[in-house]
Order: C-alpha cells, then sequence, then structure tokens
C-alpha cells in the first residue's frame, strides 16, 4: 500500500521535479535546466517544454502522412488497418503474419510471425492494456498528452525470417551543419545488442546502454540513399531521431523520436554527452 502510494506522488510531481528527480538517480547529479549543455540536459528540456509539432509526429499513424508528403508513401511500411479497438473480425481479416502497435506511446508492439500460433484473446488483453495506458502520465513526456490512443497493423517486415535491424539515425542540426550518427539495434526480441556508427559506415567506439554486437552489420546497400532521406527531415529540426529499416533493396520508414529514452539513456565514453549536446540548440 505504501508502495502504491509512494508511486502515486511521484507521478503527480511537477513535471520539472519529476523529470529531475529520474535525472538524479540515472546520472547522480541534477540536470542544468536553465543552460543546458549535455546531450541528455536538451532531451530532458523537450520532455518538459516540448514543440508543438512533436505531438503530431510521434503519433505512429499520423506521422504517415507526413512521411509520405516529405519522402514519398514508397517508404511506409504496408498498413493492414488502424482502428481504436481490437474486434474479432479484424483478426479473422488480418495475415498470418503482422505487428501490431499503439500510436501513442514507446514499447507499444507485438510480433506476430504465426498467428495460428497466438489467440484473439491474447492480442486482445494486449491492446486493450495499451488503450488504457497513459504513456505521458507513466513517464511525463508532454508532447505524448496529446495523441489519442490508436491501433496500428503492419506488415511484418523480415530478413532470413527473423526482424531487420533498427536503423536509428541521429540527426545534429546547427548553423547549418549536420552531423548523423546510425544506431543500429540488433535481434530487439532476443539477445539485444547495439552498434553507433558514424555516416562513412564506421563503427564507433559510442556505446548506448548495451554491447556491442560481436560483429558489426555490414554496410547496408542504400546507406546512401538514407542519408539522403534522413536529411531531407532532418533539415526541419535541431535534433530528430529517424528510424528506418533496412530489406533488400528497400528502404522503410519506422518512427520519429523527439526525446529518445526520455533523456535517460547512459553514453559511453561520457564525452559524448558534451559533444553531442554541442551539435543543437534545443
Amino acid at each position: 500500500m505504501l508502495r502504491n502510494l509512494a508511486k502515486r506522488i511521484y507521478r503527480n510531481l511537477p513535471d520539472p521535479i519529476f523529470h529531475q528527480l529520474n535525472y538524479a538517480r540515472v546520472f547522480k547529479k541534477q540536470a542544468n535546466i536553465t543552460r543546458p549543455e549535455l546531450f541528455s540536459e536538451k532531451i530532458l528540456i523537450r520532455n518538459i517544454w516540448p514543440k508543438k509539432i512533436y505531438t503530431l509526429l510521434a503519433d505512429k499513424i499520423k506521422v504517415r502522412d507526413y512521411i509520405s508528403a516529405v519522402l514519398g508513401e514508397q517508404y511506409l511500411i504496408p498498413v493492414y488497418a488502424t482502428t481504436t479497438e481490437m474486434t474479432y473480425e479484424l483478426y479473422k481479416s488480418l495475415p498470418n503474419s503482422f505487428v501490431m502497435k499503439a500510436n501513442h506511446g514507446c514499447g507499444f508492439n507485438s510480433i506476430v510471425f504465426d498467428k495460428n500460433k497466438i489467440t484473439y484473446e491474447t492480442l486482445y488483453e494486449q491492446a486493450s492494456t495499451w488503450m488504457d495506458s497513459n504513456w505521458y502520465l507513466s513517464n511525463k513526456e508532454r508532447h505524448y498528452q496529446g495523441i489519442k490512443p490508436g491501433l496500428i497493423f503492419e506488415e511484418l517486415l523480415q530478413v532470413d525470417g527473423q526482424v531487420p535491424n533498427d536503423l536509428k539515425f541521429h540527426c545534429f542540426n546547427k548553423d547549418g551543419q549536420m552531423r548523423i550518427f546510425i544506431q543500429v539495434d540488433y535481434q530487439r526480441y532476443g539477445l539485444h545488442r547495439r552498434d553507433v556508427f558514424d555516416e562513412e559506415w564506421n563503427r564507433t567506439e559510442i556505446r548506448m546502454g548495451l554491447k556491442n554486437n560481436p560483429e558489426p552489420m555490414p554496410r547496408p546497400e542504400k546507406l546512401d540513399e538514407m542519408l539522403v532521406l534522413a536529411k531531407t527531415i532532418a533539415s526541419q529540426f535541431s535534433y530528430v531521431r529517424i528510424d528506418f529499416y533496412s530489406v533488400g533493396s528497400k528502404i522503410y520508414f519506422g518512427e520519429l523520436t523527439f526525446t529518445p529514452g526520455a533523456g535517460l539513456c547512459r553514453i559511453w565514453p561520457r564525452t559524448v554527452q558534451r559533444e553531442w549536446g554541442s551539435y543543437f540548440t534545443d
């Protein structure tokens, strides 16, 4: 009972205090929110005082219209349905493999390789839990507060029978100079590993919360095209993370993220926090 009371009190703290406490818990120091210099501090500021456009573009359903207009609909993952409720009729209409996602937070996704091995009831319970969840109240990333919850069912992308690696382009834009670092997440649903590459596809010494993969991913066939696409989007922002998937000769857009990890991801070496923080202003 006392633990639940403490959680309620914690979640009802004013946003700046909530984030300062989380920051201190992770980094063992107070964040400078009056003159932020570190990458994590600038992301924390976005959690508290986001730009309005973040709400639109963090919505995994509405962002598709933006990407279609800016890049072209050929880069969108095919969608089977969008809805606010998982019905049995929808379940029956879905193909044997698909991805079920919610649009209003992080980690709301379920990979279905074989529909015959998962029941409608299981998916219904998962979808209902997501729809009843308020990502803002849980994590205080304010731009998620204005997203109306919804479900989206996408084609399951596969490479050799597995989910493709996530290619996350951290794009920094300051005074007309753009810098990009590419985070690769391997086996998100298995032995999760992570590398960070530069634009020339050299694996850097940067580590973000996880161990490096034993073997770095070969340079993607369409890396140059992905860089062009990333720069096209990033030209409108001082910092944004743009996710892509590379499947054979095709590129697919994943999502846009303006507050990765709510700013609480540990990065090594520690000098990277200040370096990345110097690459953008807000």
